[in-house]
């Protein structure tokens, strides 16, 4: 798969760049992949690897009533999940939380996380970045960094 980014991801790191959540490169479907982020939804790479990034993978992840994300883990990274728009149901580890504006995830390296689901007829948007980047995404969509 050739990345659809319209920038030039060595310029970006050498640079930096102002960009919209929208101009980062889409994940591929994940959920044949044990593990892996995946479920309904639109999720996309913003400042990862492929992108140009290299210390750092951030991501967003859209979702619409009736819409949910799967439960995963990060074996090396850590992850931190930013609430910016709805409300959702998230699960951490074995408990489940109220995920609205303003609230934070923080996950250590291999707990599981995720399984969101919208509540209410919101659309739900949220920023996750990961310390180091989990790749596995980016490279079972062929993308090259």
């Amino acid at each position: 798969m050739s990345p659809k980014f319209k920038y030039d991801p060595k310029v970006i790191g050498k640079e930096g760049l102002v960009f919209t959540l929208e101009d980062g490169l889409e994940y591929p479907e994940t959920k044949h992949v044990s593990g892996l982020p995946a479920g309904t939804g639109q999720r996309w790479s913003v400042a990862a690897p492929c992108t140009g990034a290299r210390m750092v993978g951030v991501h967003a992840l859209r979702l619409k009533p009736g819409q949910e994300s799967v439960l995963h883990s990060h074996p090396l990274s850590e992850e931190v999940i930013v609430m910016v728009k709805g409300v959702a149901e998230i699960t951490l580890g074995d408990k489940t939380y109220e995920f609205k504006p303003g609230y934070v995830l923080y996950a250590p390296p291999g707990v599981p996380h995720g399984k969101m689901k919208v509540i209410g007829d919101e659309e739900v948007l949220c920023i996750g970045t990961q310390a180091p980047p989990d790749t596995r995404m980016d490279r079972l969509a062929g993308y090259d960094f």
